[in-house]
Parts: C-alpha cells; structure tokens; sequence
C-alpha cells in the first residue's frame, strides 16, 4: 500500500473537482463507484472537525467542502472515493461536527435542524437520529447524529449548548434525564444533575 504525496492529492483534488454534483446539496453517486484500495493519505480529521494534511490545515474551504461528499466508511475505516481512487484517512471521532441547531416547524411539527461545518443541513429525525457515545473512561457520554448512510457527526460545544437550551425551554426533562424532540420522536441527550 503506498502513502499519497503532495502531487497525487493535487492530482486526487482536481479529478474530484471535476465531478459534476448539481447544487451544492447533491451527492455524487459514490455507491456506484468500486475502485481499489489506492492507499493511505495524510488527511486527518480531528476532535474538533478540522480538517489537515501531513500537519497543516486546509485553507480553502471548497475542498473540506468537496472531500466531506467524498466519504465512506467500510469495515471500521474511513476512506476518500472517486471513481478511480480510494483512500484511507484518519478521523478522530467522527467526519462530521454539527455547528449549529436551531428549531424549525415541519407541517406543523416541531424540528429540528442541524448544521456541519462542511454546510450539510438536515432535520433530526427517523433517519437522522441521536444517541449517546462514551467517548473517554470518565463514563461521560456526547450526543452524536447520523448525517448519511453510516457517517455521523458530533456536536461542538455550542451547538450542543443550544441543543440542552432547547430541550430545557421545552421542558423536556423525565426524572434526571433530559430529552430532545424532533419529527415527533424524543431523543436522549443523558442525564442532568
């Protein structure tokens, strides 16, 4: 397995930049797409959702932008995908960081919606749902929510502040536990003491 160098992420980054997706919004149909294993590349992801390459970070949002539609994740790793490369890369919690929430009415009925660093909105519901994960010994828990297919975001700090505001607003607290609704379903965010 060979490590990508800085020519054949250039190379990688403007095949992808060809690759028509419509809007902003659209997916590439990366389902359709089988190529071997390319190699590993530097690119990391970090605890904060900030994306770097061999230590640096990208400065050019478009790409973050670009390669955030270009993830997947397959037998416990995660990988870059064009329809002739595929590379491994290191993502510390999650791809993706939920940067903002706010609630919205859907038909009448009380929402949700989340938004990425990397600009994907969506509503928190059947197929976007949250649940806790441990994410060090000390037994604390984070909410985490499904973003696509099997890739799911975190949290930062301000957004899950305004997510616990909502639910406090909403008076959505049974015994110490505290509970988000969205598209008529609940949500646990733990419990408060």
């Amino acid at each position: 397995m060979q490590i990508i160098n800085e020519d054949r992420l250039n190379k990688f980054i403007e095949d992808a930049s060809q690759l028509d997706f419509g809007n902003n919004e659209k997916l590439p149909p990366i389902h359709q797409w089988n190529p071997k294993l390319s190699g590993k590349i530097a690119i990391r992801i970090d605890e904060q959702g900030f994306w770097s390459h061999e230590g640096s970070s990208f400065t050019r949002k478009s790409i973050v932008n670009l390669f955030s539609k270009l993830i997947v994740f397959e037998e416990n790793k995660y990988y870059l995908i064009s329809p002739t490369e595929k590379w491994e890369i290191e993502v510390a919690l999650a791809p993706f960081v939920v940067v903002d929430v706010d609630e919205v009415k859907v038909n009448s009925i009380d929402a949700i919606r989340c938004r990425t660093l990397t600009e994907q909105t969506f509503l928190v519901d059947e197929f976007h749902a949250i649940w806790l994960v441990m994410i060090n010994d000390t037994g604390e828990k984070i909410p985490f929510v499904k973003v696509r297919d099997n890739l799911s975001a975190f949290f930062n700090r301000a957004a899950y502040y305004k997510l616990m505001q909502i639910a406090i607003d909403n008076q959505l607290q049974v015994n110490n536990e505290l509970f988000i609704s969205s598209m008529n379903k609940r949500y646990s965010l733990g419990a408060i003491d």
